[in-house]
């Protein structure tokens, strides 16, 4: 059962980090397009955002089930804490920007692709400590 977990957990970090990875560097080159185009492009990259949601939700569902044997240990395992913080913010991150993106389609997107932005950011750059924490924790 473990080993179909941890397949479980690595295609969530594949979808996940491979679809966050896209967004953010799109998000970055997106500043060369032209103005006409930049909003049309990133609202198109909604389907994106949904593919790494999707991999954040394989990796906390098989992540929680593979960590309950060292959840007595906690207390001892800084880092592992670390990790089960900032994947609480990334889903907090996710929900905020599943939230922008629906008010970027019902109103005027510029503001709310903005915020989204952000989050997105946020989130990824708290993807790299998690991926610290947990390669550190079990090291």
């Amino acid at each position: 059962m473990r080993d179909i977990l941890l397949l479980t957990h690595f295609t969530g970090l594949i979808f996940g980090a491979g679809a966050g990875f896209s967004i953010f560097v799109i998000g970055f080159l997106s500043k060369r397009f032209p103005p006409e185009s930049r909003q049309a492009v990133l609202v198109s990259l909604f389907p994106l955002r949904y593919i790494s949601y999707i991999g954040l939700l394989l990796l906390v569902v098989s992540g929680v089930q593979m960590a309950m044997p060292y959840y007595a240990n906690l207390g001892n395992m800084p880092l592992f804490s670390i990790k089960i913080l900032s994947v609480s913010l990334i889903v907090l991150f996710s929900l905020y920007g599943v939230w922008q993106m629906q008010l970027a389609k019902n109103n005027n997107p510029a503001l709310y692709l903005k915020r989204l932005g952000i989050a997105g950011k946020a989130g990824f750059a708290l993807s790299l400590v998690t991926v610290y924490c947990a390669v550190y924790s079990f090291h």
